[in-house]
C-alpha cells in the first residue's frame, strides 16, 4: 500500500468563534501505481486533504501513513513506528498546487527544474540529467529554453516547467490540485496528456482534484467525492457517474453524456442506466429514438 489515510479530521482555528471542521474523519488507501480522482463542491474540503497528503498540514486527529512512514511528528502514530523527516517524504511525493504558475521565481528555465534536485544535494552532472529528463518528459525543448525566462512563455507552457520542476526530484507519485485550471482547451489536454503517460509508461501514483469530470472518466481508476469533509462516494468511473442523482445532491458536476442521458430520461426517452461515455450514450439514442418513433406512428 503506497498512501494509508486513517480517521483524519482537521480543524481550523478550533476553540475559537471561527472554528471550521475541515474533514471529518476521512479514511481511505491508494495502492502503488494508482489514479485516483478526487473531486467535490467548492469548501468541501479537497484543498485541505491534499495538504494533508505531503505534511503541509497536520492532522487534528488521524493518521495519514506513506509506504508504512507516518507524516507529522504529531500525529498520533502507533507505537514502534518510525516518522521519517518531511524533507526527505516530500521529494517521494510531488505536490503540484493549483496555479503552479504563480510560484516560478528563477531567472530562467535551467534554474526552475533545477531547484528541487539541487536542494537534494546532487551533483551538477546529476542535476543537468534530471533537468533535462523532466523537460522531455512534458515536451519542453531543453537547449531551446534552458536559459529563457519562464515568464516569456504562455500560460500552458508555464504550467508545463513548474510540472518539470517537480518530475525533476523524481517523485514516486503526483498530487495535482486541479491541474487544469484557467487553460484554455488545448492546454488542457496537453497537461492531461503528460499526466496520463507518467502513470501510464513511468507507474506513478496519482492523486488528482478537479472540478471537470471529463478528465477522470478515461483515466482515473477510482474517485472519491468529498462533501462537507467526509467521503460520500467512493468507486470505479462507472459506479460513481452512475450516480447522477447523488452527485447533484453533493454538488459536483456530470460528465456531459451522463448529464445528456439523464435530460433524455426526464424527457421520457427510456435510456438504460449506467451509460457514463460519448459512444455509449450515442448508441443508446440510436437504439431508443427510432422505436419511439414508431410507437407514435
Amino acid at each position: 500500500m503506497f498512501l494509508e489515510i486513517n480517521d483524519l479530521h482537521h480543524i481550523y482555528m478550533p476553540g475559537t468563534p471561527f472554528e471550521v471542521k475541515a474533514l471529518k474523519g476521512v479514511s481511505f488507501s491508494v495502492h502503488h501505481g494508482e489514479f485516483v480522482g478526487i473531486m467535490g463542491g467548492t469548501g468541501s474540503g479537497k484543498s485541505t486533504l491534499l495538504q494533508h497528503l505531503n505534511g503541509l498540514l497536520e492532522p487534528t486527529r488521524g493518521t495519514v501513513c506513506v509506504n508504512g512512514e507516518y507524516l507529522g511528528e504529531k500525529s498520533k502514530k502507533p507505537k514502534n513506528r518510525s516518522t521519517r523527516s518531511l524533507k526527505e517524504l516530500r521529494t517521494r511525493i510531488g505536490m503540484v498546487f493549483q496555479y503552479p504558475e504563480h510560484q516560478l521565481f528563477a531567472e530562467n528555465i535551467y534554474q526552475e527544474v533545477a531547484y528541487g534536485p539541487i536542494n537534494q544535494g546532487l551533483s551538477i552532472e546529476e542535476v543537468e540529467i534530471r533537468v533535462k529528463q523532466a523537460l522531455s518528459q512534458v515536451a519542453l525543448d531543453y537547449e531551446e529554453l534552458k536559459e529563457r525566462s519562464p515568464f516569456q512563455l504562455s500560460g500552458g507552457q508555464m504550467r508545463r516547467v513548474a510540472l518539470a520542476g517537480v518530475l525533476s526530484m523524481e517523485p514516486e507519485a503526483l498530487i495535482l490540485d486541479e491541474p487544469t485550471s484557467g487553460l484554455d482547451p488545448q492546454g488542457r489536454r496537453e497537461l492531461l496528456k503528460y499526466v496520463e503517460a507518467l502513470h501510464r509508461d513511468k507507474g506513478l501514483t496519482v492523486i488528482m482534484v478537479t472540478h471537470h469530470p471529463q478528465e477522470l472518466l478515461n483515466r482515473a481508476d477510482r474517485i472519491l467525492v468529498v462533501h462537507c469533509g467526509e467521503i460520500q462516494l467512493s468507486g470505479t468511473p462507472r459506479e460513481v457517474f452512475s450516480c447522477p442523482e447523488k452527485l447533484k445532491q453533493l454538488d459536483v458536476e456530470m460528465p456531459a453524456p451522463v448529464q445528456l442521458a439523464e435530460e433524455l430520461r426526464q424527457k421520457g426517452y427510456p435510456l438504460r442506466r449506467g451509460l457514463i461515455t460519448e459512444d455509449e450514450v450515442c448508441e443508446e439514442i440510436v437504439r431508443v429514438v427510432p422505436s419511439l418513433h414508431e410507437g407514435r406512428g
